[in-house]
């Protein structure tokens, strides 16, 4: 008896997971097809020349008790998608309030001035429709973490529209009296006049365009020093209404911020996130320690002021010196005195 012909059938096989919804037609019009299939096994159909094995369940080796504990540390959607393999939304609530609560400080309070305090500054403009938000932070070395220092929020109307000058520029110019303000973020967008006029006064601008590669770099930070609780923040009112009206829409490279609904305010969650990126990027820079100056005297020795009637400090003595002395003929080394 002769044997039947064998029938051969081309297969290719593709291993992948769920990712966001819309991101890849194909694989989601795969993945309906093959549910329509009859079940020939366990997760695993057949028919219409397509065999397809779509698991629910952890069965990687890799996907250990260990990894599950992690992976449910992560944001909702990179479980559904990684763990549970189902296609997910790619924009969702940017955090668990639970984490926002774990950061705010009940005894904290903003700050009220310290000239010796670097900080960072982030402003997130508008001129008629969004608020305009200004968020200082500084980042505490000896805890590592990011530190709310002060806030402010401005909003305008169409039938006023925001004044920079009055609001966000005297805002920034009594941060700079206040504290040791070491760089302030701004789109250049609504700012390029006000940034002008700052840097003329000694502000430290520098541009952050909020394109999309920009603000996902600072919102997977910023979500990262929240659940980490990375970040210490003094009670508001307005801040923790921001923070819960802020979701993500999730890409390839990260986190970026943004609002479902154009009457959400989220301008301080923006500011705070480029403050935030800013100060966590200059935590990795030495910072120089501040000295007192002291003049030495080879006659007289050290001069620090704390000798006799002379009240001057080691600084004024220094610069009485140099200006009675008649510039730079008596400058210590290049004179007649002896040093």
């Amino acid at each position: 008896m002769t044997p039947p012909p064998t029938r051969k059938i081309a297969c290719r096989v593709t291993v992948t997971y769920a990712g966001y919804e819309g991101e890849s037609v194909l694989l989601e019009e795969l993945y309906r097809r093959g549910l329509q299939q009859p079940l020939i096994g366990e997760d695993l159909y057949a028919g219409d020349g397509l065999l397809m094995f779509w698991s629910h369940k952890p069965i990687a080796p890799w996907q250990d008790s260990a990894w599950l504990t992690s992976m449910r540390r992560e944001r909702a959607s990179a479980y559904q998608r990684q763990v549970l393999n189902q296609f997910a939304s790619s924009s969702s609530q940017f955090i668990e309030m639970s984490w926002w609560r774990g950061c705010v400080d009940p005894n904290a309070t903003p700050a009220l001035a310290d000239k010796t305090l670097p900080v960072w500054v982030g402003v997130d403009a508008s001129t008629k429709h969004d608020s305009t938000a200004v968020v200082a932070v500084t980042w505490s070395v000896t805890a590592r973490k990011v530190r709310l220092v002060f806030h402010r929020v401005f909003q305008p109307s169409e039938r006023a529209p925001l004044d920079f000058e009055a609001t966000v520029e005297a805002t920034l110019l009594d941060l700079q009296r206040r504290f040791r303000v070491r760089r302030v973020l701004f789109d250049p967008f609504q700012m390029a006049s006000t940034a002008q006029r700052m840097q003329r006064v000694g502000v430290p601008m520098r541009e952050f365009a909020q394109t999309p590669a920009n603000l996902t770099v600072i919102g997977t930070n910023l979500f990262e020093l929240i659940r980490s609780a990375g970040l210490v923040a003094y009670p508001d009112d307005g801040i923790r209404l921001a923070i819960s009206r802020a979701v993500v829409r999730e890409n390839a490279r990260g986190l970026q911020i943004t609002k479902e609904k154009s009457s959400h305010k989220i301008d301080v969650v923006v500011a705070l996130a480029m403050a935030a990126h800013a100060a966590v990027q200059q935590s990795h820079v030495k910072e120089p320690p501040i000295v007192q100056p002291a003049i030495y005297s080879k006659n007289a020795g050290w001069w620090d002021g704390s000798s006799g009637s002379d009240t001057r400090t080691t600084p004024q003595k220094f610069y009485d010196f140099y200006n009675n002395g008649g510039g730079g003929s008596y400058w210590p080394g290049s004179g007649p005195r002896e040093w």
